[in-house]
């Protein structure tokens, strides 16, 4: 890769000069465009995406390590930078490097192969960096979201309901836990088929999502069962959600021209009332729900 964008940035015109002259001559047929100051370095930033800075350590009024720093502590996917100096100063090599510098090279050194080499090795660890943050990114969020529905799997599930009970400990508030399962989904899955069941749970997930408020989250914890974590004082309050899901459920889905009818049991727990634990809580919600499509009512409130 040698057509990226180059920002030199040096107070000095001849050493812009000598260092563009540099690059061209090694062959980089990207364009290089060239800053003063960093105020100019950082308007030209805002504007245009480089592959690469070549940053001066002496600038006027903020030098290049202030800049440096500040790129780093604000700039999303910063491009690598290259520090330049005509000091040779190990010291301030050390200090660049601390700061988030890709390399370091004195300005006695800007021949064309240097030069060409550095820029090359600081674009393609950029890259291979992006790229490694991109599957690590995806690792993580496959090992936290339900792959079918895009809700939040047991795991997120399981942290987030600990956080929950943390904050709210903390601070003497409370919040409900739902426990969900769908019924009759077995038999809808049976006649119809998996693709059909996977459509079934999707667009469940889907229904609940496009009623809930913002500070609602929904979860699949797996199989046809969901539960949610939701903002609330008491049961009362949340018995509209629980009609709205209800409602989500047994609304008929239409599959390629077939009509599929579910149903839904929900268990519903209040922290801390119903339990001061995610145990506990799991347990007492799970109670309420089978309690619920033993009865045939479709939701029950927990016990503790």
């Amino acid at each position: 890769m040698n057509q990226g964008n180059i920002l030199i940035v040096d107070d000095d015109a001849v050493d812009r000069k000598a260092t563009q002259k540099a690059l061209e001559q090694a062959g980089w047929e990207g364009d290089i465009l060239q800053a003063s100051s960093t105020a100019n370095a950082l308007e030209l930033m805002s504007q245009i995406s480089f592959d690469c800075i070549l940053l001066d350590y002496r600038l006027p009024g903020q030098d290049g390590l202030d800049l440096l720093k500040q790129l780093g502590a604000e700039t999303v996917n910063t491009p690598p930078v290259v520090m330049l100096t005509g000091e040779g100063n190990e010291m301030v090599a050390v200090e660049a490097m601390k700061r988030g510098a890709f390399d370091y090279l004195p300005k006695t050194q800007l021949g064309p192969d240097t030069i060409f080499r550095v820029v090359m090795q600081a674009v393609e660890k950029y890259i291979l960096q992006r790229s490694l943050a991109v599957a690590q990114a995806q690792l993580e969020r496959q090992a936290m979201y339900d792959t079918l529905t895009g809700l939040g799997n047991r795991n997120l599930f399981m942290r987030d309901l600990g956080r929950n009970i943390a904050v709210c400990k903390r601070n003497g508030q409370s919040f409900c836990l739902m426990l969900m399962d769908l019924d009759k989904f077995k038999a809808a899955n049976d006649q119809f088929g998996h693709d059909a069941g996977d459509f079934v749970l999707t667009e469940f997930g889907r229904r609940v999502l496009a009623q809930s408020r913002a500070s609602d989250t929904y979860y699949r914890l797996g199989g046809d069962e969901f539960t949610a974590l939701l903002a609330a004082q008491d049961v009362q309050s949340i018995q509209p959600i629980a009609d709205r899901i209800t409602s989500a459920a047994t609304t008929p889905f239409d599959y390629r021209g077939n009509t599929i009818e579910i149903g839904v049991s929900i268990g519903i727990v209040i922290f801390p009332h119903d339990g001061d634990s995610s145990e506990a809580l799991l347990k007492t919600a799970d109670i309420a729900m089978y309690r619920a499509k033993k009865s045939g009512e479709g939701v029950g409130y927990g016990e503790a």
